[in-house]
């Protein structure tokens, strides 16, 4: 009995017919500006909303996708037709070449298009360089997102399969540039189509450029730099003249990736504000920070920071605490003396307090299980770490969003992403300092409340329970074994998960913000900061 052949499957996922696209076209502009979506959004968040376009319309699953890249290039559009021209990049696929007549060559980055007319990588390609853009005929996303990572494209308009386009899709979202995508009109990288009226439309979109609140994050960086140099703090903060300016500023100028403030510039920069103006609040923030170092590596015994001495081991403890209340006091001076309106400097000196207080109960909580350490679950130590991490990052961000007079639903949904990516941040310091070699496991061996300590006291493994029990008899010897035992037992995976999940969380409150260019922004930053 012959057996039927199987039905191939089909490959096509965009329209062939044009009403039909335009059909789609039309029904996701639609949906999008009711539902008033602010890019940028996750592919899932994409492809849900699809669904909702398509339900509409009764498309077929196969149309789904397309949608999708529908809907993303309609929220792009007015941002992408603001980018200059020769800030964008045109991504085109080799495969719409004719193999039989095609006369270019190839080299490490792609095909080098001589634009004879056999296809329409030429039309595309001349019409782009005609009008600026960066231009790339090649296959793979590891030079796109070098690209991307350079600093030097701020759009991308990309074409494609649509296996290709989902592909390079999560390369943009990480660096948070915008793009739009052409689907080939047929898969399979042989005889492949593109609606070439379309692609140009696209190209050419172009309107008076406007502030979007993009914000250049290096350029923000290097203007925070200057800041802190030893001048540039003594203008602002008074030359050092007694001893405590002398440590505080000194200390203010040494190590330290500046993500506090560079959270409350770029934001007040995104929001609207000239960076120049938020210089006193942000440098306000970091001297929070500063002194809050200061304490902490009192209180916890540590003798070495950014590879060097801390300040109580160069000073002495009295003049470090000092030192560190000096800091707080001046931070509070820059604020209170910031050029804003009176509500503004209270609503920047209200955040500061509560991040103060914040941060001193989750301090408070450390301490006292140092003193005696107990069992400790998973709840207690993500608390600690809201209270002392990311409390932190809510100041920064708070205090440029209430410069900027962002309203109150974007400053909740900002509270949200402060505590969701500082405790992501929290973690992957965890996960760090578990995997070090130099000062290995540190965290640890000194019973501070950490994510594995919380899953080893919840953990049945012969070695993990043996090594705990030594623990809390006071072995000091078991530290080392449970560190060990830790590693054996594999609960390692379970941290790593809880740092996906807050990762996921950091990008789900992201999705809530309704202000496309502090999306951008936080996106930006949020892909540094959890590398």
């Amino acid at each position: 009995m012959d057996v039927p052949a199987a039905e191939p499957v089909p490959t096509l996922h965009v329209p062939l017919e044009p009403a039909r696209r335009r059909q789609l076209a039309d029904a996701a502009e639609t949906y999008a500006v009711r539902e008033r979506l602010e890019p940028p959004l996750t592919a899932d968040e994409l492809a849900a909303h699809a669904r909702c376009v398509g339900a509409v319309l009764a498309a077929r699953d196969d149309e789904l996708p397309f949608v999708a890249v529908l809907l993303n290039n309609m929220l792009w559009s007015e941002v992408i037709a603001g980018v200059p021209f020769e800030r964008r990049l045109l991504l085109l696929p080799q495969c719409l070449a004719r193999p039989e007549v095609c006369r270019a060559d190839r080299d490490g980055l792609g095909l080098l298009c001589v634009q004879c007319g056999a296809c329409a990588i030429g039309t595309l390609q001349a019409e782009a360089d005609r009008l600026g853009y960066v231009t790339l005929v090649a296959e793979g996303t590891t030079v796109v997102s070098k690209l991307l990572m350079s600093g030097k494209v701020d759009a991308v308009i990309g074409v494609g399969c649509m296996e290709s386009l989902r592909r390079i899709f999560p390369v943009m979202n990480t660096h948070a540039i915008p793009g739009q995508g052409i689907p080939l009109l047929a898969d399979g990288c042989v005889r492949t189509t593109v609606d070439v009226v379309w692609a140009l439309e696209l190209i050419r979109s172009r309107k008076a450029e406007a502030k979007d609140g993009v914000t250049d994050l290096d350029a923000v960086a290097a203007v925070i730099r200057q800041w802190f140099e030893p001048e540039a703090l003594a203008a602002l903060m008074g030359g050092p003249a007694t001893e405590a300016q002398r440590v505080g500023q000194a200390w203010m100028v040494t190590g330290g990736k500046r993500w506090r403030p560079l959270l409350t510039a770029a934001v007040f920069e995104a929001a609207g504000g000239e960076v120049g103006r938020i210089r006193p609040a942000a440098v306000a923030v970091e001297c929070f920070h500063k002194a809050s170092l200061i304490h902490d590596d009192i209180e916890d015994g540590d003798v070495e920071r950014y590879g060097e001495p801390t300040v109580h081991a160069q000073v002495g403890v009295p003049a470090a605490i000092n030192a560190g209340d000096y800091l707080i006091g001046e931070g509070y001076r820059l604020l209170a003396s910031a050029a804003f309106d009176g509500s503004v400097r209270a609503e920047m000196l209200l955040a500061a307090a509560n991040g103060h207080r914040e941060l001193c109960l989750g301090q408070g909580e450390e301490l006292a299980f140092c003193r005696r350490p107990v069992p400790v679950a998973e709840s207690e130590v993500l608390r600690i770490y809201a209270q002392k991490t990311s409390a932190a990052f809510e100041v920064a961000v708070q205090v440029g969003a209430a410069a900027a007079g962002v309203d109150a639903e974007t400053r909740a949904q900002l509270s949200a992403f402060s505590q969701a990516v500082g405790t992501a941040y929290q973690i992957q310091d965890d996960i760090e300092d578990f995997r070090s070699v130099r000062g290995r496991a540190a965290d640890l061996l000194a019973m501070r409340p950490t994510l594995f300590l919380a899953a080893a006291c919840t953990c049945e493994h012969p070695a993990v329970r043996r090594a705990l029990n030594a623990v809390w008899e006071g072995d000091a010897a078991g530290r080392e074994r449970l560190i060990d035992a830790i590693a054996e037992a594999g609960l390692h995976t379970r941290v790593e998960l809880l740092y996906a999940h807050y990762k996921h969380e950091t990008e789900r409150v992201l999705s809530g913000i309704p202000h496309s260019g502090l999306k951008r922004l936080l996106r930006r930053i949020m892909a540094r900061m959890l590398s």
